[in-house]
């Protein structure tokens, strides 16, 4: 969704409808499904995105947080892997919601992001953790980040910073390229 903690892509199926703050981004390819769903991604869409409401919500603006962002130019191994990643994340998530429907995207990745900050789990959130296998989900996604981290040749302990800078001038490489017509 536009507003949302969690920064979270899934497939849908072309026959459904999307409502108003749902981003659609109509890309069938898990190679790009797998980038968009990094750490990479999100960082860039943290710090390009806006903020909405009392709480201040970080919002995933398209034009902003999508097209401008600088995809990698991988080679095919390199995107046959992050494609094998980014269908297996899906997989999971979607096996483990429908195994346990009432389990959410939101619980899912609010107990992960406990687990990497090694905050201790309460009753509900140690259910769901269960149930939701979040500690394959994280090291689905621990792979998948090192996996986009090597495309665009950065250590897969990159900070914030140094992503955030790498991806500025990529993308101020693109845009350049553009102007000219490549």
């Amino acid at each position: 969704t536009e507003t949302a903690k969690h920064r979270v892509f899934h497939f849908m199926r072309a026959t459904m409808l999307a409502e108003g703050t749902v981003a659609v981004i109509a890309l069938d390819d898990a190679f790009y499904f797998g980038v968009l769903s990094s750490r990479i991604h999100v960082v860039w869409a943290l710090a390009t995105g806006g903020h909405l409401g009392v709480g201040n919500d970080p919002r995933y603006n398209k034009t902003r947080c999508f097209e401008t962002f600088p995809f990698p130019i991988a080679t095919e191994a390199q995107q046959t892997h992050i494609r094998d990643l980014a269908e297996r994340l899906d997989a999971h998530r979607k096996r483990q919601q429908a195994q346990h429907p009432k389990l959410t995207f939101t619980d899912l990745y609010n107990v992960l992001e406990k687990l990497r900050a090694g905050t201790p789990l309460n009753a509900k959130e140690q259910l769901t953790h269960e149930h939701g296998l979040v500690t394959v989900l994280r090291q689905l996604h621990d792979e998948l980040d090192a996996a986009v981290a090597e495309a665009y040749a950065l250590p897969p302990t990159a900070s914030d910073e140094a992503i955030l800078t790498h991806l500025c001038a990529l993308n101020a490489q693109r845009a350049a390229e553009e102007r000219t017509g490549t």
